[in-house]
């Protein structure tokens, strides 16, 4: 699996695995399903009560693009701003759009891959439904290109400078790593409440933690005293940590095991 590396604000690396164009286009694939199945859903149980309801056809559009064009189109540009990059055929996958250097999208960025991505063509459902057709054809370049460039972007993501990562990476396990793992069966957490922690932010405490007993220089160990006291925020400890390092992996120890 092909892997990429940001800079965080406090110079710390951090490794994600890049989402393959396969999770993509499944996501992709989910992700129109969802679209297809609210405008059935709509039609068949709002569209004759409204139709009763109002003889005036202007109307009846008004109605049909309220209640069916803005929620799909917004559906993908909405969800990615709330949600931190992520759909909900983007969640299902397990990966998340970013900026190269790991932060979350902008409004523009979702801005430029959704007009890129064509699909603001759903507002032409009521006006010409044939432009619709453009979207999966769009769709299948954008794949295509995705395919064949080094960070596996669409032409949207690289206008922007986005790429997806894996929020979940994979897991392979030798024989002995298994082993040792069932031998911790018995092991009690400490900090329960780490399982409100993510993927991304246990990753992150393994980085400042390899960089602290690697370099135990003078920023370091005030990203070390940062990092624990949000921990411990998160955490909602109020004693002090006297053995910071000790406390950190603990944490870590915690959160393999409620989450394995």
């Amino acid at each position: 699996m092909d892997k990429v590396e940001f800079i965080s604000a406090q110079h710390v690396k951090i490794e994600f695995e890049m989402a393959s164009v396969l999770q993509r286009g499944l996501a992709y694939v989910l992700d129109t399903a969802i679209g297809y199945v609210y405008l059935i859903i709509v039609m068949l149980s709002l569209i004759d009560s409204v139709r009763v309801a109002y003889s005036d056809m202007d109307v009846l559009v008004g109605l049909f693009i309220l209640l069916v064009n803005l929620p799909i189109v917004l559906y993908k540009p909405v969800m990615e701003y709330f949600f931190n990059g992520q759909t909900l055929g983007k969640m299902a996958m397990g990966i998340r759009m970013v900026r190269v250097n790991g932060d979350r999208m902008t409004i523009r960025d979702i801005f430029v891959r959704w007009v890129m991505r064509g699909e603001f063509f759903w507002i032409s459902l009521v006006s010409n439904p044939a432009f619709i057709g453009l979207i999966p054809f769009i769709s299948a370049i954008d794949l295509l290109v995705a395919s064949m460039t080094p960070l596996r972007q669409r032409v949207g993501d690289m206008m922007v400078s986005v790429i997806a990562i894996r929020t979940k990476p994979n897991r392979t396990f030798t024989l002995k790593e298994v082993l040792s793992r069932q031998t911790e069966v018995e092991y009690v957490p400490t900090y329960e409440k780490c399982i409100t922690f993510t993927d991304e932010d246990m990753m992150y405490l393994k980085k400042v933690i390899e960089q602290y007993k690697k370099f135990k220089e003078p920023e370091v160990k005030e990203l070390l005293d940062q990092v624990t006291l949000k921990t411990q925020q998160r955490l909602e400890i109020d004693e002090p940590i006297t053995d910071q390092i000790k406390f950190l992996e603990t944490v870590l120890k915690d959160y393999v095991q409620l989450t394995r």
